[in-house]
């Protein structure tokens, strides 16, 4: 419950809190969007991914656990790399489909459905496939972007405001420029000056993240493409990139600038 002076939060335990504001940063299924405008629905891409993570010792050598690596074909592609230290391979296998899959990491799939869809490609994505004991279904989703982030005394960050599909690798990344916007814009903020600092906040991270969303499509797409060469895909994949300047946009230093002139 929102005053004049404060907001007043209660949790599922019963328990409360008051604060000057809440930041709502309770991912892409936020309930608290809702307090800053019409919740936004899921959009399919008509994409879903089949997940695993493999045992190091399961691959005899066939995968690359120094780097990344992709394989793109029509209609699908496979993504592989290293985790935990190089402990695990992590299999991220992106395949068309008409249906509404789960919204989920964790919906059971079938390593005999991902072998069927990769049948006849390069002999590593076969030897991962072969070497996978489990995998998970994962609906590729993101949301229509908001008009807006912030009403009275709360904020939306993160996946709340600004949902997108993971092919830049780039959701938790916007987070992060969220979280480090939001803090430079908040310091030695007044009850007098929160308003004018969340407006700024939103109008800093709304058209960027905008943008990291159509490129996150536009990969996609790219990755995918039935009619593209490798080398259009490649250079249209660093297009997208430098387009939003992924190793050169200083969110700290953009904020810092906004604030100076607030």
């Amino acid at each position: 419950m929102e005053r004049r002076d404060a907001i007043e939060v209660s949790f599922a335990d019963g328990t409360g809190a008051e604060a000057d504001l809440v930041v709502a940063a309770d991912g892409i299924h936020s309930r608290l969007q809702a307090m800053v405008g019409k919740a936004a629905q899921p959009v399919s891409e008509g994409v879903m991914a089949y997940r695993g993570l493999i045992p190091a010792e399961r691959l005899n050598g066939i995968a690359d656990m120094d780097a990344s690596s992709m394989w793109l074909g029509p209609n699908r592609s496979f993504l592989a790399y290293p985790v935990s230290a190089g402990a695990l391979l992590n299999v991220v296998a992106f395949t068309p489909t008409n249906l509404d899959v789960v919204e989920s990491w964790t919906a059971p799939g079938d390593v005999r459905d991902v072998a069927a869809e990769y049948a006849g490609w390069e002999p590593t994505v076969a030897g991962i496939v072969d070497a996978m004991d489990q995998t998970f279904r994962w609906g590729i989703y993101d949301r229509e972007p908001l008009p807006r982030w912030t009403a009275g005394r709360v904020a939306l960050l993160g996946d709340s405001a600004h949902a997108v599909t993971p092919h830049l690798g780039q959701g938790a990344n916007q987070a992060i420029e969220d979280a480090i916007t939001l803090a430079v814009l908040l310091r030695d903020c007044g009850p007098a000056d929160l308003e004018s600092r969340l407006k700024c906040y939103e109008d800093l991270r709304l058209d960027r993240t905008r943008q990291v969303r159509a490129g996150a499509r536009e990969a996609g797409r790219t990755y995918r493409s039935a009619d593209m060469t490798p080398r259009a895909q490649a250079e249209r994949i660093a297009s997208i990139f430098d387009g939003i300047a992924v190793d050169a946009y200083d969110a700290e230093n953009v904020a810092e600038e906004a604030l100076a002139s607030v």
